[in-house]
């Protein structure tokens, strides 16, 4: 008989659930809670420190926990994937590094069954990097550009990667001066060198390290430098030219440390306002500079100040005033006097004679009338010819011809007929027609004067000035006037021309009434051409060919005389030509040019040749080494508006270095040369019109451009040095050649004499070599000077220093100081110090690592080999340091504690 079961009040799922939980409860109670034994409750650390606790009875392995909370909901993912650690060992550390706050952490055991016992007491932690950079250099609080570029040094951090530079012009830093707000620079080492030359004033400065997973620690103190550029220098000016009649300013001063241009600044008033500013637009090179354009006759002010690499002005210096003036010696043309021609045939010498002897009687009459005054005759002629000497400097001249009376020339008469005004760049001037129609409809226009002067025994007057060109405000620079035979004097009596009879013959010019230019003879200039008068002409056409033939006319004149003085333009002055000219007086009967019978191949064409001398060269000499910009020198040629120099590679001069147009006599190149490279240069001149004249000889020269001097160097080290070196005079840069390690090479550009990299990749031997850069032109391209010889530098990763291993039970822990050349940490763990198969490998941000071999398994046991080395930011393993675990001890239990076992006791034996 079945016995009832007694009601006890629990349904059988119930019953099933309360033993499971009585079971769960008993081995939650036999497995108790860790004792955390390192870092202490609420520890302020500077990096993640090694976490310890003590065994617990039981437990195969442990379950480690850090949260960013003190209830465990923000698991730090930096410990494993899922958020927490398993290791049979009784510390654990993280493999990457943290931000600095509050965190708690905790530990369980788990058993082989992976049953898991009671969390340990939540322990609070604080990590605060708080170690701050210390500003080492700049020392002094005021930096000279360049001989002190700024170099920023500071104090290693610990636990530092990299460092983030802020510069600034204030002192909150918040006006940054080299990269960005949102991008500062950020460099490996613990020295740092602006790539940008600084504006001189005052900057304030800051470092803040990061570490390996870029969290950042506290920033520095701000300190501050001020730059400082001596940029005061000597100057001088000087005149290019010997002759008193031209003065031409040569600038110079002396080379300013830094400079890369210099500007120049020319003003007709002392405090150079813009509207009284004559020059100059374009910067230099050298430390020379003559205008290219011609200035006014004027008193003026100049000075100079230097432009560093970034386009930073110096202070103005400010040199010596000079007068400017052209010709301003009298007279102003030389030598300035009218001629007559001597008469062709001997009856005209002989009416020559007796109008002579007539003028002669009438001058003695009367001086008797003038009672004892003196009175002045000017030159009686039917051909005035008006000549001078050439004026150094000047490229055309103005005459001006008016009538004498009242006891004066009256230059503001327009009477036609009366008043002549004439441009020239021939030194002499001829009255000229006005023909009706020229004879060949194949010419040029004809060279005439709308009211030809009236020859009927006027006295005339004739000043004449010289003009070298017009001024940067496109005005004359002229001389002052000279006159014929002195101020209020008349210059000729332009009596008419004899009666023109009639022609032996067909009216043509013969051979022999040719004189000048003679036969085959060179000019270096447009000559004055004079012919005896053809018997039955009252006018004359002047033809000049450049064939014999008289087909290719290029300037036609009509005159009524027989003489013939190019003026400006139609084809006059004539080019500098290799082959003859051809010229060739076609006479007319009419003074209109009416009664042409002749082409100009009948009528004896006279050859001449027109060859201007060229300039000599000057300066750089022929072959010369120019160590600094050079500045080319020639000099003046006759009859010379502008002048023209180029510059080549290139004998032929098929290409050009540079072509440029200049008023002066001297030029400074906007332009750095190629090194060591045989040079040609060559100048001419170019006359009023703009034809060029004949080109110098041509001349070579070579442009040294000075390499850096290399400083005192580091040759070997871990961190990142500062490369030094002089600054050449006129650099603008500088190219750092680096040869890898690894092989290979790579070049970085600075704009000064100092250079930080900002990584330092591989370990070994590196070299390196910098050579200066000068701009080629204003464009921004580049030039260079030879490199420095290579220099080594022998970059270290040194062994981890103050390395601990600490092995006790079942506790394994390394640790090191960390080393400032480090981004991470290799270590590894063998049974043997060759270390050719590991039991643990690992890399690590931090300086403590606990294996997670189980030091009670038979892997575990035994001798343990350990060795860690440095990583940096490229990757690059540095040399290991080395050591060794001994075997571990046995533990026994003591109490509720586990302990090393004491020795077995070994009992004596007795005799």
């Amino acid at each position: 008989m079945a016995l009832p079961l007694p009601r006890i009040g629990l349904g059988l799922g119930a019953l099933l659930a309360a033993v499971l939980s009585l079971g769960a409860g008993a081995q939650a109670r036999g497995l108790s809670a860790p004792k955390p034994a390192s870092p202490g409750a609420g520890a302020h650390v500077q990096s993640l420190p090694t976490f310890a606790w003590g065994a617990v009875r039981g437990a195969s392995h442990y379950e480690f926990q850090l949260a960013a909370d003190s209830r465990f909901r923000s698991i730090v993912k930096a410990v494993a994937g899922n958020g927490a650690m398993q290791t049979p060992n009784l510390a654990a550390t993280l493999d990457k590094a943290l931000a600095n706050g509050t965190y708690y952490w905790r530990v369980r055991g788990v058993t082989r069954s992976n049953s898991s016992g009671a969390w340990s007491k939540a322990r609070k932690l604080v990590e605060a990097w708080t170690a701050t950079p210390e500003s080492l250099s700049p020392e002094a609080a005021t930096l000279q550009w360049p001989s002190q570029p700024a170099t920023l040094q500071w104090s290693v951090v610990a636990h530092a990667v990299r460092y983030q530079v802020e510069i600034a012009t204030d002192p909150q830093l918040a006006h940054l001066v080299v990269g960005t707000a949102a991008k500062p620079p950020q460099t490996q080492g613990t020295i740092f060198s602006p790539n940008a030359t600084l504006t001189p004033g005052t900057y304030f400065w800051a470092v803040t390290p990061l570490d390996a997973e870029g969290h950042k620690g506290a920033r520095s103190a701000i300190a501050s430098f001020t730059v400082e550029w001596p940029s005061s220098t000597s100057t001088s000016v000087q005149n290019l030219s010997e002759d008193p009649r031209v003065f031409e300013p040569l600038f110079s001063w002396a080379p300013v440390p830094g400079a890369a241009r210099y500007e120049v600044e020319v003003n007709s008033a002392s405090g150079f306002p813009t509207g009284s500013k004559w020059c100059c637009s374009t910067t230099t090179l050298g430390t020379s500079f003559a205008p290219l354009q011609t200035l006014a006759n004027n008193e003026y002010f100049w000075r100079v100040r230097a432009i560093d690499a970034n386009g930073n002005a110096g202070v103005w210096n400010y040199g010596a005033t000079f007068t400017k003036a052209f010709d301003s010696v009298t007279p102003s043309i030389p030598s300035l006097g009218v001629q007559n021609p001597p008469p062709g045939s001997k009856a005209e010498q002989e009416e020559e004679e007796k109008e002579e002897k007539e003028r002669t009687e009438k001058r003695e009459q009367e001086e008797k009338e003038q009672a004892g005054k003196h009175a002045f005759y000017p030159l009686a002629t039917k051909t005035p010819i008006v000549t001078w000497e050439p004026v150094p400097g000047a490229s055309s001249y103005e005459v001006q011809v008016a009538p004498y009376g009242g006891g004066g020339c009256n230059w503001s008469t327009h009477e036609p007929g009366r008043h002549l005004d004439a441009l020239t760049a021939t030194t002499a001037w001829t009255p000229l027609g006005h023909p009706r129609l020229a004879p060949e409809a194949g010419w040029p226009s004809v060279q005439q004067d709308q009211f030809p002067l009236e020859a009927d025994g006027t006295e005339y007057c004739v000043r004449v000035l010289a003009q070298s060109d017009n001024d940067a405000k496109n005005n004359a620079v002229a001389s002052e006037w000279t006159q014929v035979n002195g101020l209020g004097r008349p210059a000729f009596k332009y009596d008419p021309a004899h009666a023109a009879g009639s022609p032996e013959g067909l009216l043509a010019t013969p051979a022999t009434a040719y004189r000048l230019p003679a036969g085959g003879s060179f000019t270096p200039r447009t000559p004055v051409f004079d012919w005896a008068p053809v018997k039955g002409a009252t006018g004359y056409f002047v033809t000049i060919a450049r064939d014999a033939g008289m087909t290719h006319v290029i300037n036609v004149g009509f005159t009524n005389v027989p003489a013939y003085a190019p003026r400006l333009d139609l084809g006059a002055p004539y080019a500098d030509e290799t082959t003859a000219y051809y010229w060739a007086a076609v006479p007319s009967r009419e003074p209109n040019g009416d009664g042409v019978f002749t082409q100009p191949s009948q009528d004896s064409p006279q050859a001449f040749n027109k060859s201007s001398t060229p300039p000599t060269l000057l300066a750089p000499g022929a072959g010369e080494l120019v160590s600094a910009q050079p500045t080319f020198r020639w000099t003046r040629a006759e009859n010379a508006r502008k002048y023209e120099l180029q510059v080549s590679t290139e004998e032929s001069f098929a290409t050009t270095l540079e072509d440029v147009t200049t008023d002066a006599t001297a030029y400074s190149s906007g332009s750095t040369y190629p090194a060591n490279a045989l040079l040609y240069w060559r100048v001419r001149g170019s006359d009023w019109t703009g034809q060029g004249l004949n080109w110098s000889a041509v001349q070579t020269f070579q442009r040294g451009l000075p390499a850096p001097s290399l400083g005192s160097n580091a040759l070997s080290g871990e961190l990142i040095p500062a490369l030094n070196w002089s600054a050449p005079a006129g650099a603008t840069g500088y190219e750092v050649h680096v040869e890898k390690v690894s092989g290979g090479g790579v070049n970085f550009k600075t704009v000064t004499p100092v250079f930080t990299p900002t990584e330092w990749y591989g370990v070994g031997v590196w070299h390196w070599q910098v050579r200066a850069l000068y701009p080629a032109n204003r464009s921004g391209l580049t030039v260079t000077s030879a490199y420095t010889s290579r220099q080594q530098f022998v970059r270290t990763l040194a062994p981890p220093s103050k390395v601990s291993g600490t092995r006790r039970g079942r506790r394994l822990v390394l640790s090191w100081r960390a080393d400032p050349a480090a981004k991470q940490y290799e270590v590894q763990l063998s049974h043997s110090n060759g270390f050719a198969k590991l039991l643990e490998r690992h890399r690590t941000d931090n300086t403590s690592w606990a294996p997670t071999l189980d030091t009670t398994s038979a892997s575990g046991r035994g001798t343990l080999y350990w060795r860690v080395a440095a990583i940096d930011v490229g990757g690059n393993v540095g040399s290991f340091a080395s050591g060794r675990f001994g075997s571990a001890s046995r533990t026994c239990k003591k109490g509720r504690r586990i302990v090393p076992c004491p020795k077995p006791h070994r009992a004596r034996k007795h005799r």
